[in-house]
């Protein structure tokens, strides 16, 4: 009886936790909402300013209804625009009401600099306290490991929805095959791993746990989305066979330098989400008859923004990258900056038992070392730039040194936007040094 009191407690206190952490988002929003701030302060920024304002007031309230609004950027012409949610665990986590939207606007335009759509992002950041890991793997994909067919871009902007100011967000181009975007000479498709529901055509792989879909085109017939999956089906089964290896195995089905690429971003930053979780985006090109990993997206949950520990399917030992290095001993946690991660699981982990593609690794890794290095004084630059708008940005959510998730090592000790810079600024370095001592000495 004991026994079993002590686990009705354990639950009771659970859920009034629970409860209790509810009440304080709850209380914190309902403060934000009362807590003024000018649009001189928001100007001072710097950053243009994205007035969206929806037919009557209507609150958003789901990811696939539109509400029918006006849309501006800096003081510019209203365009007519359509409005709803975005997003999965930004959605729909109770925790915090930082919402992500997609805009479709009446016709394409061309915004901030970006080409001509009809369709944009606006995302929240809502889980990452600095609001740069996106921006830094947007950065990496355009001018660093760059050879995927197509990644997006974004702009840092200050969002008032129905004239009241949402905090610092990115204005970013959505993934999807059209114009200007994911484009094909002919025939293509775009799919994705995603641990999520309600896909139009989901299907899984031999030799992977994860469930796939197919993104783009959507209003197919079965049959067309069977011969799609089935081209992935066929490239993960090869990857079982005794010759899958080199440029006569496995290679000669692909664009071998995306899958180098993204391999190298998503390991870097040791995004939890790309351990064919959620968000892992592939695509195939059927004047090519070739299949490209990418593009990168979501990684807000990357570079450290995490507390998960991965449980790690060792490689084998022949492959180790280094001698004497113990992949048992060594930590594969997602949190921290040493060990791996991404080469543990699913097709990446077999890929790393081909020589050939571990050398093409080292090679790219050592190729674009250099402009790795300016990537991350890109990155301190970014982070003074957005010290204001963090700040400001936090005044209306008050996120830093809070418990909303994910909660990363020390976070309650970082009560200041700068000190989330500085923690993704020490980890990647360390991140950086660590794969050094992999991919370079290991060449030797």
């Amino acid at each position: 009886m004991g026994f079993r009191n002590l686990r009705i407690r354990s639950r009771l206190i659970t859920t009034v936790s629970l409860l209790v952490l509810m009440a304080s988002c709850v209380f914190m929003f309902l403060m934000s909402a009362g807590n003024i701030i000018t649009r001189e302060q928001v100007d001072a920024l710097g950053f243009p300013v994205i007035c969206i304002d929806t037919e009557a007031n209507k609150a958003i309230k789901s990811k696939e209804k539109y509400v029918k609004a006006s849309f501006s950027i800096g003081g510019g012409k209203n365009l007519d625009c359509k409005i709803r949610g975005h997003g999965n665990s930004t959605w729909n986590n109770i925790f915090t009401q930082k919402k992500p939207y997609l805009v479709k606007l009446d016709r394409e335009e061309s915004l901030l600099g970006m080409d001509k759509s009809r369709k944009w992002l606006l995302i929240a950041n809502a889980f990452d306290r600095s609001m740069l890991r996106n921006a830094y793997v947007e950065y990496l994909s355009h001018n660093v490991w760059n050879s995927m067919k197509w990644n997006p871009q974004s702009r840092f902007v200050s969002l008032y929805l129905n004239r009241k100011f949402m905090g610092l967000y990115c204005l970013s181009e959505k993934v999807e095959i059209s114009d200007n975007r994911i484009e094909f000479e002919g025939e293509g498709f775009l799919a994705e791993v995603d641990s999520h529901k309600g896909r139009p055509y989901s299907f899984w792989c031999p030799g992977v746990k994860a469930q796939f879909n197919i993104r783009q085109p959507d209003s197919l017939s079965q049959e067309k989305y069977e011969s799609y999956a089935r081209i992935i089906q066929d490239f993960s089964a090869s990857l079982l066979k005794d010759d899958f290896r080199g440029r006569d195995g496995w290679m000669k089905f692909c664009n071998v330098e995306s899958f180098v690429d993204w391999y190298l971003i998503s390991e870097f930053s040791k995004n939890y989400d790309a351990n064919f979780f959620n968000s892992v985006f592939m695509n195939y090109d059927y004047g090519t008859k070739k299949l490209s990993m990418g593009p990168v997206w979501d990684h807000d949950i990357a570079f450290g923004n995490n507390q998960k520990a991965a449980s790690a399917v060792l490689l084998p030992v022949e492959f180790n990258l280094k001698a004497g290095y113990d992949m048992e001993a060594n930590n594969n946690s997602a949190m921290d900056y040493d060990g791996f991660l991404i080469n543990q699981f699913s097709w990446f982990r077999i890929l790393f038992t081909d020589e050939e593609f571990v050398s093409l690794v080292k090679e790219r890794w050592a190729q674009r070392r250099s402009e790795l290095e300016k990537s991350i004084v890109w990155l301190e630059e970014q982070g003074r730039l957005l010290d204001d708008a963090g700040e400001l940005n936090n005044r209306v959510w008050h996120v830093l040194g809070s418990d909303l998730w994910p909660r990363a090592p020390g976070f309650k000790s970082r009560t200041t936007y700068s000190s989330e810079v500085d923690f993704l600024l020490e980890w990647t370095r360390g991140r950086m040094k660590f794969l050094d001592s992999m991919f370079l000495d290991s060449r030797q």
